[in-house]
């Protein structure tokens, strides 16, 4: 059985979550999703994921503060 990478979608915005959420699972990736980088970052550490994509202008930590802070 193969396994599938799994994606974390971080975005405020609902409608891009799904619309991601959605286009990434037909190409057959397990996706999960938040909506800040507050629950990003625990969600990377509560379970490690393949790939983030992250909302650059999202409230409280941003994306690229969420980026900063995994690569540190």
């Amino acid at each position: 059985m193969e396994s599938t990478a799994t994606v974390l979608v971080a975005d405020d915005d609902r409608a891009i979550r799904e619309s991601l959420e959605r286009a990434l699972q037909l190409e057959g990736y397990t996706v999960r999703t938040v909506a800040d980088g507050v629950q990003a970052l625990a969600a990377v550490h509560a379970e490690p994921v393949d790939l983030l994509v992250l909302d650059v202008m999202m409230p409280g930590v941003d994306g690229l503060g969420v980026a900063r802070v995994l690569r540190a």
